[in-house]
């Protein structure tokens, strides 16, 4: 009977823990999704100059020379083309570690955290990839379907 009881007991306080944890990480996770929703939402929006989003919507350093902001601007306006080529409503935006192994194979996180990284799906079918920091886009990349891994470029 004792014996019943502490198993009971473990698997309460086991169970308390993971709720615990599982209710602190959600809040992180669905910022980060309303940041990424925002972006697409924005890069979908033909009448905002891509200037805008850049100074707006992605986290850079302050000391971007000219040419670096040249190739970040060709970089939006690539992804931009992408997202109004898609039915937006019908856009999925899914984590790193929710996408699984054979989604991410081709993604060299080179030591940033996946639970920053996500990713931009439509019909089944990557579009791009971000990394999401202080409430910006930190990075973002096309999908890699070559055999390079795909990589992210921080400004």
């Amino acid at each position: 009977m004792k014996i019943k009881v502490k198993v009971l007991l473990l698997t309460f306080v086991s169970c308390i823990l993971y709720i615990s944890v599982f209710a602190q990480e959600k809040p992180v996770t669905s910022e980060n999704v309303t940041v990424l929703k925002q972006f697409v939402h924005r890069l979908n929006d033909t009448n905002l100059a891509t200037d805008i989003i850049l100074s707006q919507d992605i986290l850079t350093a302050k000391n971007l020379d000219e040419d670096q902001q040249e190739y970040l601007l060709a970089s939006i306006d690539e992804i931009r083309i992408n997202v109004q080529s898609k039915d937006i409503s019908k856009l999925e935006y899914i984590n790193f570690i929710q996408a699984g192994r054979k989604e991410t194979f081709d993604i060299d996180l080179e030591g940033i955290d996946p639970k920053q990284v996500y990713f931009v799906r439509h019909l089944n079918r990557f579009v791009f990839a971000t990394v999401i920091r202080d409430k910006k886009i930190a990075s973002f990349t096309l999908v890699s379907k070559g055999n390079n891994k795909a990589h992210f470029v921080f400004y």
